[in-house]
């Protein structure tokens, strides 16, 4: 199994550089392996064949959970547990439950969806932070190509970072 993988990293000041950049490599039939940018760039997930996420499905879930959960409690409370006449009110009375279960929904959503941010992102208690190029995290870009899934040639690519305007290109290995 492999460990490490080779990887030329283009670093570019622009996001609209990157972005062409991007798109030539992967017409050319290089293999992008990343972009890393201090904030997102439109249309870059398409360029690359990101698929959408289904984090949506997972929020709505999470909602529905807690809005089931947050009903099924108060209706047993309020009806079976702890049936109290408050002014002639109906036990099962369908508006008093709407705040609480928002705030459930709400809450399960949150949750829920911090979870699977960690758990897709794997951003796990202990694990070190790879980052290939710390000035990423302030105004820099870097596409990082893999080089053994390429079938170009190494001039090749290094001299298409270069025309796209690349302030620095070299390689690095990355941990798997």
């Amino acid at each position: 199994m492999e460990t490490s993988k080779k990887l030329i990293l283009g670093v570019y000041d622009n996001p609209d550089k990157t972005y062409d950049v991007t798109k030539k490599l992967i017409s050319s039939g290089y293999s992008v392996y990343d972009v890393y940018s201090p904030f997102a760039i439109h249309g870059l997930d398409r360029v690359m064949g990101i698929k959408r996420s289904n984090l949506t499905v997972a929020a709505f879930l999470f909602a529905m959970t807690g809005l089931s959960l947050a009903v099924i409690f108060q209706v047993y409370v309020s009806y079976f547990d702890w049936q109290v006449n408050v002014g002639g009110k109906p036990s099962l009375h369908i508006p008093t439950y709407i705040p609480i279960t928002f705030e459930l929904s709400i809450l399960f959503t949150a949750f829920g969806m911090v979870t699977c941010f960690f758990i897709a992102n794997r951003m796990f208690w202990g694990k070190n932070a790879d980052i290939m190029d710390i000035r990423v995290t302030d105004d820099l870009f870097v596409i990082a190509v893999d080089v053994k899934k390429s079938k170009a040639d190494m001039g090749s690519l290094n001299q298409l970072l270069i025309d796209g305007g690349a302030i620095e290109v070299r390689e690095r290995e990355k941990q798997l």
